[in-house]
This record gives structure tokens, C-alpha cells and sequence, in this order.
């Protein structure tokens, strides 16, 4: 009797260890079967928000929860978050980096629970990109409300209104590193697929949308030609890159092995600054320095460090397009 005792009290607990196992081996297989690619994830947005998120996202899907729906819901919980870095009350700022938190663990789920439902569109792409901009938006709104009263650092002075025109710079800047990451990232996983160029967002493709767009919905008319906008400014700074694309156009279309492999091999080096330059490595800054109450030496960071880093990003993918363009089009 004490025998048989004995073996289930010691056989239960192993069969709840193996449940635990497989349910997080199982999670492990969805979420890299819902990343873009190993290039481009962040490890450690991963190992912080990747489990969280699909869990939600397996929520989501079972519940018919479009991934659109999930990206407005990460904007309304980030907004609300912002507003907690008013005061100068660290708990209560620390309160607003939690809700920010679970806003980007939502962010990270609508990216799942489209490449699960296999519903990624150019729309959501945009919106995904468009509130983050909105959230960080957000949050310098706040900061400059909070800092008109507070001085200048090193000095007696109030920022007063300069704030403004100071923090708009600072929102100035991010947009143009965090367009710049995502137009490379973007050229990075194409290359990666080996598929053809007219898949990769252009000013052309899109302006040819904008076109067949009549009757359609106010909303799709309208967030077209903010894209379109969006994408010229991207293809302006890339001037190499455009003209590697259009090679490839009028040579078939198609991204061959060799030429996939040519371009990974240089792009590989350097697609992680892709991530720096986007939203998560600057929230933790800008958080981190909120809770510091050393906020006001986030613009420096933001304009010097990552601006020199955006200029450092283009010039290398500037250079591998020039490369890659001399080796297979040139003469």
C-alpha cells in the first residue's frame, strides 16, 4: 500500500513538470514561427515581451481579435500610460512605465497575431509604425507640459515655451531615424526572401494605389497618400538603394540566391541598428532617465547619439547597395 502511495505521489508531480515543458516548448515554436526573421528580432524584446505577447495573441486569435484591433488597443493603452509622466511622483511614474510596458507587449502581439493568421497587410504595417510614432508623441507632449516649470540644467533658466520648439526637434529627429530603420529593415528581409522587388514598398507602387483608390473607403485614401509621403522621404536618403532596386527591376524582377547572399552577407552586420533606432532601445532610455529625474538629457541622447547612429546606419546600407549594385549591374 505504502508502495503504491508512494509511486503516485512521485509520478504526479513529473507529469505537471512535462505539461509545463511542452506548454513552453510550444510557446517557444510560436513565437519564432511568428517572428519576421532571426536577422531582425531584438533577443532581448524576446526574452522580455515574447512569451507575454503570444499568449496574448493566442487570446486574440481565438476570440476573432484582428491584429488592427490589437494596434489601436496598444495606442489607447500607451497614450494613457504617457499621462503618468507628468508629475514628478517617481511611483506614479513608475506606475506609467508598467502600462507602457503592457502597451508594447500588444504591439508585439499584433505582429504575431497577423503573421499567425497570415492577415499582414501594407495597412497594418502602416498603422503598427504610425502609433508608435503617436505613443512616443504622446509622451513628449507630456514631457513638455511637465517641463515648461522646470529649469534648463546647469541654470536658473525655465524652458518656459522653448520647450517646444526644442522638443519638436526632438519628435523631428526620431521620426526620421525611426523612418530610415524601418525602410533598411524592410530591404534586409526582402533580400532575406529571395522574392521579387515589386513586393517591397515603394513611392511608385504605392502612388499606382493611389490611383486605382477611387471609391474607395475616405480612410484608405487618406492613409495612402500619407504613405506615399512617408516612403519619398524614405527613398530620398537612399538614393543607392533605389538605384540597386531599379537595376533589379529591369534584370527580371527577381532576387536571385547570389544576389541574396551577396547583400545579406554586408546587411547582416549592421540590421540590428535597425532595432536601436526604432521604439524599444529609446523607451528605455527615456524611461529610465524619467525615473532618474535626468528626463531633460534625453534630448541630447536622442539627437546626438542617435541621430550620429541613423547617419552611421545609412552610410554603411548606402555603401553595401553601392557594392552589390558594382558587382552585379555595373558595365
Amino acid at each position: 500500500m505504502n508502495g503504491y502511495q508512494d509511486k503516485n505521489v512521485t509520478e504526479a508531480p513529473r507529469t505537471e513538470i512535462e505539461k509545463i515543458k511542452d506548454l513552453q516548448g510550444q510557446l517557444r515554436r510560436d513565437i519564432e514561427d511568428s517572428q519576421k526573421s532571426n536577422d531582425t528580432e531584438d533577443r532581448f524584446d524576446t526574452i522580455a515581451y515574447g512569451t507575454f505577447s503570444m499568449l496574448l495573441a493566442r487570446f486574440f486569435i481565438r476570440h476573432g481579435i484582428s491584429a488592427n484591433t490589437v494596434t489601436l488597443l496598444s495606442l489607447v493603452v500607451g497614450v494613457c500610460g504617457s499621462a503618468f509622466f507628468y508629475t514628478r511622483n517617481v511611483w506614479v511614474n513608475l506606475a506609467g512605465v508598467v502600462i507602457e510596458y503592457f502597451a508594447v507587449v500588444l504591439d508585439c502581439a499584433d505582429g504575431q497575431v497577423a503573421r499567425i493568421t497570415h492577415t499582414s497587410s501594407q495597412l497594418g504595417r502602416f498603422l503598427d509604425g504610425l502609433v508608435d510614432s503617436v505613443n512616443f508623441a504622446a509622451v513628449y507632449i507630456v514631457l513638455i507640459l511637465r517641463m515648461m516649470n522646470e529649469t534648463v540644467p546647469f541654470t536658473n533658466i525655465r524652458w518656459s515655451w522653448g520647450i517646444v520648439i526644442v522638443m519638436t526637434a526632438c519628435g523631428y529627429c526620431h521620426g526620421e531615424q525611426a523612418r530610415m530603420a524601418d525602410y533598411y529593415r524592410g530591404l534586409h528581409l526582402n533580400f532575406l526572401d529571395q522574392g521579387n522587388v515589386a513586393n517591397f514598398t515603394s513611392s511608385k507602387k504605392i502612388k499606382a494605389e493611389i490611383a486605382e483608390s477611387k471609391g474607395t473607403p475616405l480612410y484608405n485614401r487618406l492613409y495612402l497618400r500619407v504613405y506615399y509621403f512617408y516612403t519619398r522621404a524614405q527613398e530620398r536618403l537612399a538614393p543607392n538603394a533605389q538605384r540597386l532596386l531599379k537595376a533589379i527591376e529591369e534584370n527580371g524582377g527577381v532576387i536571385t540566391a547570389e544576389l541574396s547572399r551577396a547583400y545579406i552577407s554586408r546587411s547582416r552586420k549592421y540590421v540590428q541598428l535597425t532595432n536601436v533606432l526604432t521604439f524599444n532601445p529609446r523607451a528605455y532610455v527615456l524611461y529610465l532617465l524619467i525615473l532618474a529625474k535626468l528626463h531633460p538629457w534625453f534630448i541630447p541622447f536622442n539627437i546626438i547619439v542617435l541621430g550620429g547612429l541613423m547617419f552611421f546606419m545609412i552610410s554603411r546600407y548606402e555603401k553595401i547597395s553601392k557594392e552589390v549594385y558594382d558587382e552585379f549591374f555595373a558595365g
